[in-house]
């Protein structure tokens, strides 16, 4: 028999959501903004200076995680419900993209303009040629509501289980999983996997006698496995470099579990969820507007705006004084040499991938001032992000205001 669900969103998901979406901008800013030849490269009487970087490959694991979090959400609130309103958030996800596009066309151009201590560039075309997990997470959504929904609600305990059970397995093995992949449907695959597990949870509440523990126990299981995993394809990387010999870098052994739907990494997932929901906070404001800010912030974060985002002058660690000297760019032209050429000019720190430097600081300072400034970085992100929400809330209630005539006569021919 059914178990009655909750009946309301208590801000104990929507910190979820806030967290999840901290864990992406995280991992996005390793994925993209970080150096790893910086890392990589090898001296023959030293070795590879990767070693100090475990950290790494953890934060590797968040931008899953943050997205998988968030298709838990759905699919424990959506499950129960017999009409699924797909029209208003789809509506509210196409303004806000099409709108902060309009915004950041124009800050970039007032950055040029008046020539401003940072440069970037951007176009309108980022709603249709990026940001992914929009699409996705819509689909997810419209396939629930016509199809998936009505099929999980007529299944009994045994057959929603066996339903999840046969999902995971076919995802499990790479040959069915590479057929998806061809097809170009394993992340929708993934994704109803996610929702029904969810919904499960929602329904049934399968996890109410785990313990706490175990499952904090389970998460740091899931997380040692990573850094052990990032050791030994280090070790391989590092052998394959001197088996060689004409490579200068040894190759990046970090990990990105977004390709690969492992049970292990459900059961982290999961785990952090259970944890979420068992967390009784009552309604807080100020997390409940934070947490409906995370789009925004992810459409920001994502953009080509902050992606071909420029600093002029001293890099943002001398700038922060995390560095004592001006940020530098290790080249080696010979694995037995190092070259160590200043970022002093547009010349050089133009061509920079790492334009926020934070590979200079992990080498320079370590890890933990190393993995204080990515933090740094995140928040600032996330704030930045929930200015533009309210920001285009403001745009919003001015066109409401200024074409409320129009607006009202054209919903009512619609109707």
């Amino acid at each position: 028999m059914k178990t009655k669900g909750v009946t309301q969103r208590e801000s104990n998901f929507e910190l979820l959501r806030i967290v999840a979406m901290l864990g992406i901008i995280m991992y996005h800013l390793v994925l993209h903004y970080i150096d790893y030849s910086r890392f990589a490269l090898v001296n023959l009487d030293r070795g590879s200076n990767y070693y100090h970087l475990e950290t790494i490959q953890i934060i590797y694991t968040f931008g899953q995680i943050g997205n998988t979090l968030f298709i838990l959400i759905t699919g424990y609130f959506l499950i129960k419900k017999s009409t699924v309103n797909v029209v208003k958030p789809g509506i509210k996800l196409l303004n806000r993209s099409y709108l902060l596009s309009i915004v950041l066309v124009c800050v970039a151009y007032l950055f040029g303009r008046f020539h401003m201590p940072v440069s970037t560039s951007t176009n309108m075309h980022m709603p249709l040629n990026g940001w992914w997990f929009i699409g996705y997470y819509i689909i997810i959504i419209v396939f629930a509501k016509f199809f998936l929904n009505e099929y999980l609600n007529k299944l009994d305990k045994r057959g929603y289980l066996n339903f999840i059970v046969i999902m995971l397995v076919l995802l499990s093995f790479s040959e069915i999983f590479n057929i998806l992949a061809n097809l170009k449907i394993q992340n929708f695959a993934i994704g109803i996997s996610v929702y029904a597990i969810g919904g499960f949870i929602r329904l049934y509440n399968p996890l109410k006698n785990v313990k706490t523990l175990t499952l904090l126990l389970f998460i740091i299981i899931f997380m040692l496995i990573q850094v052990v995993q990032y050791k030994l394809d280090l070790n391989v990387n590092i052998r394959q470099f001197y088996q060689n010999g004409n490579s200068m870098y040894v190759n990046s052994p970090f990990n990105n579990v977004l390709r690969s739907p492992s049970i292990l990494f459900l059961i982290c997932s999961v785990s952090i969820f259970e944890l979420f929901r068992r967390i009784k906070i009552g309604n807080i404001r100020v997390i409940n507007t934070l947490s409906a800010a995370t789009f925004t912030v992810y459409l920001f974060h994502e953009s080509h705006f902050f992606r071909l985002l420029q600093f002029k002058g001293n890099p943002l660690p001398n700038r922060l004084r995390l560095l004592k000297t001006v940020s530098t760019k290790v080249i080696a032209e010979d694995p037995t040499k190092e070259v160590i050429v200043p970022l002093d000019n547009p010349e050089t720190w133009q061509s920079l991938k790492d334009f926020l430097n934070i590979s200079q600081v992990f080498q320079e300072r370590g890890v933990k001032i190393g993995l204080m400034y990515m933090i740094l970085l995140t928040v600032t992100i996330f704030i930045v992000g929930v200015f533009f929400e309210f920001l285009l809330q403001m745009i919003n209630r001015g066109f409401r205001l200024i074409f409320s005539k129009d607006l009202n006569a054209l919903k009512r021919s619609l109707r």
